[in-house]
């Protein structure tokens, strides 16, 4: 069950779990920790726990071997289960009847280390956070400072399991690609393209549409690049405004595709100019150069992971309300955000590209 190339002092195990019921943006950067523990156990069963939509990015992806949703609330919009909510206990009696031999926990939260600790399994590692140490039989301190990539794979420590490489990566279908041709068959005439991700969950990461439809004029004027919008179907009338205030084309198609058939679309797009939410994660995991732009949250852990891509924000901008932790209709860091550092940085990202492709 072991591979003979990692430490011999890694725990045995032939059933493993790793529990990540998160965001779509949490859950894609799981990837470089499932890759390096699926080379530790190459013929282990390793089973994840996900949240009802976010676990669909790990669809196909070869160090799984089941996805197990986890769905007990609806509060998030891009994460809605279909089908009945199901209790926490509903869940735990369910896993600890898998009789799992060790269990990863990527969470912070207290409840799903006693997730972990009532499986059953005798190794169970996570973080040391929330009190919770005494639920697990390996922690490591939380270190905010570094990126979420690099935080999921100290856990990996606790198990002396070796991390050769960080990458991120996308498994699309050709299944996915062909219906994406459907639905977008422009995307196929030559012109190139453009994700513009505007839309958030949390209303502190929105971009002002005014500084949106600046940087939109930017990529379809100068750069001539086809607008792309996704996201939910809330998210249609926010793209139409913006069209309208840009008063440029684009092909809005919030509503119109699957979580699946996004990640297809992003893996055709040139560039990708996102807020900080899950698709920036996704179309950075698809390979496609990504601009995100960032206010309140930390740039440091939450940017695209990987060197080509760009977090846009300006720290030079004071936010007496943030630093106290006050709650806010408007971030000042995102409302005073100049647009040219999104532009600047968008045009030098497809100016890098261009000359690789053409290279």
């Amino acid at each position: 069950m072991i591979n003979p190339d990692v430490p011999k002092d890694i725990p045995r195990a032939n059933r493993i779990l790793v529990i990540r019921y998160r965001f779509i943006g949490d859950t894609i950067l799981t990837v470089p920790f499932l890759r390096n523990l699926r080379r530790a156990y190459p013929r282990a069963i390793i089973d994840v726990l996900v949240g009802p939509q976010s676990g669909l990015v790990l669809e196909n992806c070869p160090y799984v071997n089941e996805l197990i949703t986890f769905d007990t609330t609806r509060f998030h919009k891009y994460d809605q289960g279909q089908g009945k909510a199901q209790s926490f206990w509903h869940y735990a009696n369910m896993l600890r009847k898998n009789k799992y031999d060790a269990v990863f926990v990527l969470k912070r939260s207290l409840s799903s280390a006693f997730l972990a600790w009532y499986t059953g399994a005798r190794f169970r590692a996570g973080y040391a956070t929330e009190g919770r140490a005494f639920l697990l039989t390996h922690s490591v301190p939380w270190n905010k400072n570094i990126h979420e990539v690099d935080s999921t794979l100290d856990i990996l420590g606790c198990a002396n399991i070796p991390v050769a490489d960080k990458h991120l990566e996308a498994w699309i279908s050709d299944k996915e690609i062909s219906r994406v041709r459907e639905i977008a068959p422009q995307l196929w005439n030559g012109q190139r393209a453009v994700l513009i991700h505007a839309a958030a969950a949390h209303p502190d990461k929105m971009y002002p549409l005014e500084s949106w439809a600046a940087v939109l004029q930017h990529l379809s004027r100068k750069e001539k690049l086809l607008p792309y919008f996704t996201g939910a179907e809330a998210d249609f009338s926010l793209y139409e405004r913006l069209i309208s205030l840009a008063q440029v084309d684009g092909i809005n198609l919030a509503g119109k595709l699957t979580l699946r058939e996004s990640m297809a679309l992003y893996s055709k797009m040139e560039l990708a100019v996102c807020v900080d939410s899950g698709p920036a994660h996704l179309a950075a995991a698809a390979g496609i150069p990504t601009v995100a732009i960032f206010g309140p949250t930390d740039p440091f852990r939450w940017r695209p992971y990987g060197d080509q891509h760009v977090a846009v924000f300006d720290r030079s901008i004071s936010c007496e309300a943030c630093h106290k932790h006050k709650e806010l209709t408007e971030h000042a860091c995102l409302s005073q955000l100049d647009p040219q550092k999104v532009i600047d940085s968008a045009s030098a990202l497809y100016a890098t590209r261009r000359q690789i492709i053409n290279c």
